[in-house]
């Protein structure tokens, strides 16, 4: 059987709609080989998925993964540990901290669309166990505020926005020294999605590899080929790997786990250095 990796992907333990039993179970049931459940800020869901795989005998191997948000000349980047230790020291407290600042910013922003007059209720910070942007969107969605998720960014929750509130994101420098410290790989999470001109991405790839980054996202599902094949040609010149993740959330039609995830052929796919399982 031909090797299937998607290196990003999140349950309910973060911003996705599945659990990590139910997004194992459907990784092996599309064909994927290797699975990394990245959530943001947490690594709360990888017992459990390790469990399922056991329980159901799959045929798929799980990477330990996390998506760590980060704060880089003005851009929130994300960065994704892969096949690293969740339990290390150094990713834990960088993590506690993380969760600390989510929690904090979710409690301001909902003040915030309070004192606008946006009377919702979304669950309580305290009952999530990591919350975010999106549990603010979908109560507003669901609570009739605006037409769709990507009105409440827009108008509610983006950068900029009457509801945003800017937080003390850790360090790239710091995350990537915690993914190493735990044993991992640092990957920078879709280098497209920070909408910034290709000077500044080659800068942010410069300084990410300067502070030890292994790679990139290079394959995603939702993107051309046209980008696919820029960022693996940027890449290779900065000496960075390559990775794959479909950044599923939930099932949709134009998103699926292991969908459209092919590396172009000159390029070093990331899990190359790790061992075999």
């Amino acid at each position: 059987m031909s090797e299937l990796y998607d290196l990003h992907c999140h349950s309910h333990f973060s911003d996705g709609e599945l659990a990590p039993e139910a997004l194992v179970l459907r990784a092996a049931a599309v064909g994927v080989s290797h699975l990394a459940i990245t959530d943001h800020d947490t690594v709360a869901g990888i017992g459990n998925a390790r469990q399922a795989i056991e329980e159901h005998q799959l045929a798929l191997t799980l990477i330990a993964g996390v998506e760590i948000t980060c704060a880089w000349q003005g851009f929130e980047i994300h960065l994704v540990g892969l096949n690293m230790d969740p339990e290390h020291p150094a990713l834990v407290a960088l993590l506690a901290h993380q969760q600390q600042m989510r929690q904090q910013r979710y409690e301001q922003m909902l003040a915030k669309l309070h004192k606008a007059g946006i009377e919702v209720e979304p669950p309580l910070a305290a009952d999530l166990t990591m919350p975010t942007r999106k549990h603010l969107a979908q109560a507003l969605l669901d609570q009739g505020w605006v037409k769709d998720i990507d009105t409440a960014f827009r108008r509610y929750l983006g950068k900029g926005q009457q509801a945003y509130v800017a937080t003390a994101w850790s360090s790239l420098e710091a995350a990537i020294a915690a993914v190493h410290a735990a044993g991992g790989s640092a990957v920078l999470a879709h280098p497209h999605a920070y909408q910034m001109s290709n000077k500044w991405l080659r800068r942010l790839f410069t300084d990410c590899k300067s502070w030890g980054l292994d790679g990139v996202e290079v394959a995603i599902s939702q993107q051309s080929p046209g980008q696919r094949l820029a960022l693996a040609t940027m890449a290779k010149d900065i000496g960075l790997a390559a990775s794959a993740g479909s950044d599923f959330h939930g099932p949709r039609p134009w998103r699926e786990l292991g969908k459209n995830l092919c590396l172009p052929p000159d390029t070093v796919p990331i899990w190359r250095s790790w061992d075999k399982h």
